[in-house]
């Protein structure tokens, strides 16, 4: 009887380590860290800059490295040690007139990117919670 009750006891302390350790991981550990934001990265940008409706925001622009800006962007908003050395979201989107429908779209680029990724409902809803607020900075007044 007494080992079963250390085994309950074992096995509690596991799960609530366990537990306690998923809920406290940053954002950024939990979509998948660097190689997966900039993976989400790319494949955003890669649908926004074909689409017919979004794409004249991206002529004349190094994909490549707007990629990895955005990459590092997201790694610094969801909690990782990563270095964003890009304009502020207002600068960056000043001269490009952006419309709501276009950012609408951008955000909806995102969620499907976000779910063909597997990246989880809170996940997904914690990132669009961050990103949300920049809207103000992004689309035109």
């Amino acid at each position: 009887m007494k080992a079963h009750w250390l085994w309950l006891s074992l096995l509690l302390c596991i799960t609530a380590c366990k537990t306690t350790h998923t809920q406290d991981a940053s954002l950024y550990s939990r979509i998948g860290g660097k190689e997966v934001l900039y993976k989400i990265s790319a494949q955003t940008l890669d649908i926004v800059a074909t689409n017919p409706a979004t794409k004249r925001s991206f002529d004349g622009i190094k994909m490549p490295a707007l990629k990895q800006s955005l990459a590092d962007f997201l790694c610094v908003k969801t909690g990782g040690d990563c270095v964003y050395e890009g304009e502020t979201m207002k600068n960056s989107h000043a001269d490009l007139h952006i419309t709501t429908a276009e950012f609408e779209l951008m955000v909806q680029a995102l969620r499907d990117t976000l779910d063909a990724n597997h990246i989880g409902t809170r996940e997904k809803n914690e990132l669009l919670k961050i990103l949300a607020p920049m809207k103000r900075d992004v689309v035109a007044k």
